[in-house]
């Protein structure tokens, strides 16, 4: 019951405009954005940086 009213009172607030899907692909979290940040985690922003370096590599071939 409180997870469900914290979570109505972040969607009916003026913080739900920051509210914004994990930039990373297979990741299905949501976080709150603040300045540049596009994931929910180090861990997804890792595994986005390493598959953006992966398709550079193996495109310049």
């Amino acid at each position: 019951a409180t997870l469900a009213a914290d979570a109505a009172d972040l969607l009916t607030s003026p913080d739900a405009e920051r509210l914004t899907a994990c930039g990373s692909p297979p990741c299905n979290r949501y976080l709150l954005r603040h300045g540049r940040r596009q994931w929910c985690s180090t861990r997804c922003g890792d595994r986005a940086r390493a598959a953006r370096a992966y398709a550079r590599r193996s495109g310049s071939r």
